[in-house]
Parts: C-alpha cells; structure tokens; sequence
C-alpha cells in the first residue's frame, strides 16, 4: 500500500521559498489593496484612471488572466507573469539578504536550507482505512508489541477525523526487557508507512545530547544535530526518530573545560513539547525549526532513573516479553524471507523444536534467539550435502 505527502512548514517563520510563492503574495497584498481603494471610493466620483488602472493591469497579469481592455492598451503587457518572476527573484534576494537570521550562514548552509523550505512535505499520507490496515500489517509481524501498535492507531485516529493526515506519533517510551523487538517495530513503523526514520543509540553515545540537537557555531565540532539533519536532507517535515537506550543518558554533559552543560533529558523536553517545539532554535543554524510534525518513540528497560518531568510528557508503554507461540510465528515469517518455498514445513519444524527444547528448560527466550535459530536453519538447510 502506497502513502502520499502534502506540502508542510520546516521553518519556525515565513520566509520567500520561490518567485511563484511570492506572486502570490503580491496579488494578494494587490487585490486587497485594489478593494480597499474600491470601498473608500464616493459612489459619485469620477473614475480615476492612474493608481487603480496600474494596479488592475498588474494584478491581471499576476493572475494570468489579462482583460480585453489591458491587452489593447498594452500590447506589450503580453509575457508580463514572466517579467513578474523576474522581479519576484529580485525580491527575494534582497529579503534573503536583510533577514538577519541567515546572515551568519556559509552559502552551502543557507542553501541547503532554503531548499528545504521551499520544497518541504510531510510523508506518510493515509486516510482512516489505509491506516489501519498499515497497524494492521504491523501487528501481524509484532502481536505481542499490541500495546505500542495501538497507542499509535489511537492517535492517528484522532488525526484522521477530517481526512487524510501524515504518519505522527505522540512521543513514546517503550519499557520493555530487552531482546523483545522495540527498536525492531519502531523501524518497521516507519517502513510501513514509507516514513523516514532516524535512529541514535544514545546509551552507547556520550554526545548523545550534541547528536540529537547539534552543536552551536564556534565549536571546532560544529554540526547540525541528526534530526535536523536528516530534515533537511529529506526535505521532510515528520522523520521519525528512534531513540534506544534512553534511560542510560547522563543528566548532565561535562565539557572539556570542567563545565557543565544540560543533558538530552534537557533538550529532548524542549523538542518534544508542543509549544517549544513550534519554534524550536537549532545550535547549529540559530534558527527556529518547526518539530511539531516528528514523531519520537523512545526504548528503554527502566524508567527509574528518568526525570520525571521528562517522562511527564511522554507516553510510556509497558511492553511484556513474547510467549513461545509468538516467537514461533515470527520465525516462520523470517523463513519464508530466506529459505525456497519447498522447505519451509522443514524450517518452521525446525525451529518449532529449538524454541520447545528451550521451553521445556524454561529459559529466557528472545527475538534475538530466535533470530539466531532461524540463521542456524538457513544455513543447515542452504549447506550443500555429501552422499
């Protein structure tokens, strides 16, 4: 199943994007203008044939729809919208050029971002129907993951009351034991819905807090953050980002001169909270970025050593670990990936009498064991054969 986009904000403020953006603008501001002029008008008046004859030419040409009069007076007003391009692009580079937030950037770094803003969208575009049966498919692969699956339909069931709306999570944290498959579901997630997604293990990171947001200008490590990043890159407004490990991020950042500087609990609140997030200023570009559209899901083992006040804004999911049954199906799905269609009863045999040998030892089974298992079969059941 396939899912659209729709065009969407990147920047947190209203910027030229392109000559044809800001034609619209002028024939707005120009139609408003040439009403007002209309109603201020004494009902008696002579006509006056100067400002507002100029104005009805200009605005015919804008809208592309030249009147009889306009074409007969002015013959050479024919190609105006092209004229009008022209100046629009002159427009746009002296606005470029005044607007302060983008004076400090190198011409790679403004035009990479102009690029993005002009071209923006949102991914991942369904209505109700096509949504559901894209959690569908999710939970078919992750029964046991139901919980996360349908906290993200709920969402997106609100989102889709009026229509069609992008792919959006509230920001989530999967509490779970480990090998049971969150990070796993949360890049399935994104597949599904042909979204984008951005994963930082920030438990084995210790510029966890500098890879997430980015570092400011003036640093020798100077660098926009990933999620930033990958917004521009893609020209997206809604990548989902994975963060694993997120219990095990340090509070605090000590800099190499002994300070202290706050960590990705810190940051994260301020990208992930609505009324922040709208506006949200990039180290790196010093500029306000628009968040509201990424979806976070986050994967931890404990929540005990997470700020409260964090978590406060996030909905946290408690997962359970898969029962045999469930690992058996999983399996027989990786399978089917991997082996020609006559060996699948053999695989799936296999593989059932591995997981019921750890069953009856009654020992801790994982996707990650049977990730292995189904490796161990592939490769006994591809082996060439003496006879």
């Amino acid at each position: 199943m396939t899912t659209s986009s729709v065009p969407a904000r990147l920047i947190g403020f209203d910027l030229p994007t392109s000559p044809e953006d800001t034609i619209v603008k002028v024939r707005d501001r120009l139609m408003r203008s040439q009403q007002a002029r209309a109603a201020a008008r004494p009902a008696a008046a002579p006509a006056r044939t100067t400002t507002t004859d100029c104005l009805d030419a200009l605005l015919d040409d804008l809208l592309d729809t030249p009147s009889s009069t306009t074409s007969t007076a002015h013959p050479s007003s024919i190609g105006t919208p092209g004229r009008a391009i022209i100046w629009s692009r002159r427009y746009m580079r002296r606005r470029m050029a005044s607007v302060e937030g983008l004076s400090h950037l190198k011409p790679g770094d403004r035009d990479l971002l102009l690029a993005a803003a002009s071209g923006a969208t949102a991914v991942g575009v369904v209505d109700r129907d096509q949504m559901e049966e894209l959690i569908a498919e999710l939970h078919v692969i992750y029964p046991w993951l139901a919980s996360a699956s349908t906290a993200v339909m709920k969402h997106m069931r609100l989102r889709t009351l009026t229509g069609p709306a992008p792919l959006h999570t509230p920001p989530l944290v999967l509490l779970g034991p480990p090998g049971i498959a969150k990070s796993s579901w949360a890049r399935d997630l994104g597949r599904v819905f042909n979204l984008p997604s951005v994963e930082i293990d920030v438990g084995a990171n210790n510029g966890a807090t500098f890879s997430v947001s980015g570092v400011e200008r003036g640093w020798g490590s100077a660098t926009p953050g990933r999620v930033v990043r990958t917004m521009l890159r893609e020209r997206l407004t809604n990548p989902l980002v994975i963060l694993d490990e997120i219990d095990k991020i340090p509070e605090q950042v000590t800099t190499s001169g002994g300070g202290k500087l706050p960590g990705a609990y810190e940051v994260l609140k301020s990208m992930i909270e609505p009324t922040t997030a709208r506006a949200w200023s990039c180290p790196f570009y010093q500029l306000p970025f628009d968040l509201t559209g990424v979806s976070w899901i986050m994967t931890t083992n404990s929540i005990d050593r997470m700020p409260a006040a964090f978590l406060d804004r996030c909905k946290v999911i408690r997962l359970e670990t898969p029962s045999y049954d469930q690992l058996a199906t999983v399996g027989a799905h990786l399978l089917r990936d991997f082996l020609p269609e006559d060996q699948h009863d053999l695989g799936s045999e296999l593989l059932n009498e591995g997981l019921r040998r750890l069953e009856r030892k009654r020992a801790h089974a994982s996707l990650r064991q049977v990730e292995r298992m189904v490796e161990t079969v592939v490769e006994g059941l591809s082996s060439p054969r003496l006879i």
